[in-house]
């Protein structure tokens, strides 16, 4: 058995190569053979369109992954029982994995994770929904396991997609620790408040900009990606600042939060989406003027978190490779 692993294209601001260096060094320290499929192409440095990734280049990217796939079963080096893992499987072009499965007759196993999709309401690829529809019902119909980051997300799915709900298992996503706490220092912390979202509608940056005028007083406020941060000097900033603050209208998992949480920044957050799962009542406000009010406390030091106690603590791809063992037996 062996896993053809298809990752995501190198992004730092998608923690795309964060991500791929922890499923790499999981299936090397626990040696299981693989190979991984990353065509050898130009790489871009600057998202040209979209909110997160630049559409033509990812389709680029995505369709010489599947020209090496295809390439693979052509030189037959894809067997029965190895198993595919894509680290999105919103993946166009997966429906010819099956239909090369059908020709060649290969028991071929299709898993993967889901970030999101046109099932959820306030996702800027709900304007799809029309076609991406039948797209995800085939995703979800060819694959075997679908991995996802939050309940929310799995629920989101159920209520709004024909899918056997057994498919989906919660794992959330991995977090690099140990490249964490080279960073942790002990630096005392000042009034930062930290906006760590894309800037997108569907985060709201305009809410952190009201918030950061009714309280330029009390302390500095930071818009992280218009500061074009280097990864260092966003650890530097992450361990000075007190307070980490979302308005997204949309979120399954919310990594930057997370990441923020390790630093022990405290996290405001709206009531709702994923962050009713990951984070206590202390953290979240209905309206906007109870963010205001719960920032404004924190900075004057009336309330107190431990941080660093919200953060995912057991490591999802335990649960992720536990299907390869279960299926090889």
């Amino acid at each position: 058995m062996q896993v053809i692993y298809v990752p995501l294209e190198h992004i730092d601001t998608r923690y795309t190569k964060h991500l791929d260096e922890q499923i790499i060094n999981y299936l090397e320290n626990n040696n299981i053979k693989y190979i991984r499929i990353y065509p050898n192409i130009k790489t871009i440095d600057k998202i040209k369109n979209g909110s997160f990734l630049d559409a033509e280049y990812t389709i680029q990217f995505k369709s010489a992954q599947m020209q090496e796939i295809a390439k693979l079963y052509y030189e037959d080096k894809i067997n029965n029982g190895d198993q595919f893992f894509f680290s999105d499987i919103w993946f166009p072009g997966i429906e010819s994995i099956a239909y090369i499965n059908y020709f060649s007759k290969k028991n071929v196993k299709i898993t993967g994770f889901l970030h999101a999709g046109s099932f959820t309401d306030t996702d800027f690829v709900r304007d799809m929904e029309r076609w991406a529809k039948n797209f995800e019902d085939i995703i979800f119909d060819i694959s075997d396991t679908i991995f996802v980051a939050s309940h929310f997300i799995k629920n989101d799915v159920i209520k709004k997609r024909i899918v056997n709900p057994n498919k989906l298992v919660v794992t959330h996503l991995p977090i690099d620790f140990d490249n964490m706490k080279k960073h942790l220092t002990d630096d005392h912390k000042e009034n930062i408040v930290l906006f760590c979202a894309r800037n997108v509608d569907e985060k709201q940056p305009w809410l952190f900009d009201q918030l950061a005028e009714k309280l330029k007083s009390k302390a500095k406020f930071i818009n992280t990606q218009k500061e074009n941060f280097t990864k260092e000097e966003y650890y530097k900033i992450l361990n000075k600042a007190k307070v980490i603050v979302s308005y997204a209208l949309q979120e399954n998992f919310g990594f930057a939060v997370q990441e923020a949480c390790f630093f022990n920044c405290y996290p405001v957050v709206p009531n709702r989406l994923v962050y009713k799962e990951l984070y206590p009542k202390e953290c979240r406000f209905n309206v906007f003027e109870e963010s205001v009010e719960m920032v404004k406390n924190i900075l004057e030091d009336k309330i107190k978190i431990d941080s660093q106690k919200l953060v995912v603590q057991h490591d999802p791809m335990e649960l992720w490779f536990e299907n390869f063992t279960r299926w090889n037996n």
